[in-house]
């Protein structure tokens, strides 16, 4: 369901092409089409008010099986035809010819015979960028270098950004090509346009593909968070497909020419330097006029794309990493070394972390169970809210000093002192508590006096566990039992000889 959350939010919102969104959320096009078929069928009105139970239903209810009809084949050389004419489409072609034939051939069927036609024909097109569409972005295969105070070098990696319709481009230096880099950039690149594209295309690197794959490359969630934060969709270049990517290389060709080689002989003592650097380049790029066209980047993409981008959030996106970790059967979630509760009946069940740099969150099934302030402490490993926990759990969250020691106070004073002795025999009161609750609980089965005398006893044999005021406890209640079943000896008490052994048998 979130699959098709997503698509109708990309129809909705972005006003994509059902091609485009399946290239995005990784579905056929049969599948998109389907959906926001069902939909429109459904009279539900967008945004959605349902839980994906109910959407669940509605998009896909028990159907009977469809006998097989025969498939109409498009009129090609008609097709072929209204393509001359402007402003018209495949995508709008094929709906009219499902009109028509409703069983007829699905929207990528239907591009292929066109496209097998066209080529039979000797009819190529040039692919033409709509401005404000898109942005194409990847890391340069060049590297350049700084040193620190040491004199050690450190290579700084290149990022480029090119929106094809104005060939403007963004260029940045990182210190690394990890994933917080990747969407840094790309948060950058946005607040450099001013805007927001609808669509964002990359290559297949690891920081933002989970899995790359000819025809359904999926984004990683961080990836995929990011965009949804800017509400542009991502759509990856085919693996093999280098004309997928022509404007992003010669963007990249251009970052290498340009502005790497350019200063290749500049010596950067630190990474702020080469990073201005880097920028004050760029803005030298984007300015330089055109060798066959009127205008510059700059020039050209202010009149023409900058108008048509999307307004930028009124808050950055703030990097956030996810992890799926198992909850351990203390219901605690481990991330960086450090644990964050979960409630206790998660135990053991496969969870989602949510870490941005100040916030833990955990998720059950796409539901957040809870948040957590992120921890820094090094003596501070785990964070534990009491609610999360078992009752009997909680009770001993509620335990101190002051609560053991008014305990002991009602058996007496030798109690109290001893209660005393053992948590101050701790480092922390606190590893004491389970020790007194034990022996505050033998107290029970005993007189009060006679719990005073064995406290007493405990403290000055110098018992400070447990284990061995229990034996203390046991040696001393049985010699006490013992005591009490002891015949009593007294001068007025008359004894079997009183009666002269006489036997009544």
């Amino acid at each position: 369901m979130e699959k098709a959350r997503e698509i109708l939010r990309q129809h909705f919102e972005l006003g994509l092409s059902q091609r485009e969104i399946a290239k995005s959320v990784g579905a056929s096009l049969g599948t998109v089409s389907g959906i926001l078929s069902k939909f429109r069928s459904a009279g539900i009105e967008y945004p959605l008010k349902l839980n994906s139970k109910e959407l669940g239903i509605i998009l896909y209810p028990p159907t009977e099986r469809e006998s097989k009809q025969k498939i109409a084949e498009p009129d090609l050389e008609y097709i072929h035809r209204e393509m001359q004419k402007k402003g018209i489409t495949l995508t709008l072609l094929w709906e009219e010819y499902k009109t028509e034939n409703p069983n007829g051939l699905m929207y990528t069927q239907f591009c292929d015979r066109y496209r097998a036609f066209r080529k039979s024909n000797d009819v190529y097109m040039r692919k033409i960028y709509k401005a404000g569409e898109r942005v194409l972005v990847d890391w340069a295969g060049l590297t350049m270098s700084y040193r620190d105070k040491t004199g050690e070098v450190y290579p700084a990696y290149i990022f480029v950004a090119v929106l094809p319709a104005s060939s403007y481009l963004y260029v940045e230096a990182f210190r690394d090509m990890t994933e917080s880099s990747w969407i840094k950039a790309h948060v950058n690149t946005f607040e450099y346009f001013g805007g927001v594209p609808l669509i964002v295309v990359p290559d297949n690197p690891k920081t933002a593909i989970t899995k790359a794959n000819y025809h359904d490359p999926i984004a990683n969630r961080t990836y995929a968070e990011m965009a949804k934060h800017y509400g542009v969709a991502i759509i990856p270049t085919r693996t093999r497909a280098p004309r997928d990517k022509a404007p992003v290389e010669k963007g990249v060709q251009i970052a290498e020419r340009r502005i790497i080689a350019k200063l290749r002989n500049r010596q950067f003592f630190d990474f702020t330097s080469l990073w201005e650097a880097v920028r004050d380049e760029l803005k030298v790029v984007n300015q330089e006029p055109f060798q066959k066209l009127p205008g510059d980047r700059l020039s050209v993409f202010t009149e023409t794309e900058k108008p048509l981008l999307r307004v930028l959030p009124s808050t950055r996106y703030e990097f956030a990493q996810w992890k799926s970790v198992k909850a351990g059967m203390d219901y605690h979630v481990e991330f960086d070394k450090y644990y964050y509760s979960v409630p206790y009946n998660y135990a053991g069940k496969q969870l989602d972390v949510r870490a941005t740099l100040n916030v833990i969150e955990v998720f059950y099934d796409q539901e957040r169970l809870v948040s957590h302030l992120r921890s820094y402490q090094k003596d501070k490993r785990y964070t534990t809210l009491p609610e999360h926990m078992p009752s009997n759990h909680r009770a001993m969250t509620e335990w101190s000093a002051e609560r053991f020691e008014s305990w002991a106070k009602k058996f007496g004073p030798e109690t109290c002192d001893y209660i005393c002795f053992l948590m101050q025999h701790r480092d922390h009161p606190e590893q004491a508590f389970k020790t007194c609750a034990g022996i505050l609980h033998l107290g029970k089965t005993i007189s009060n006096s006679y719990m005073e005398i064995i406290c007493r006893t405990a403290k000055e044999k110098n018992i400070f566990t447990y284990k061995y005021f229990n034996m203390l406890f046991k040696q001393m209640t049985s010699e006490q039992e013992s005591l009490e079943s002891r015949p009593v000896q007294h001068e007025n008490l008359r004894g079997s000889d009183y009666y002269g052994g006489v036997s009544y048998a």
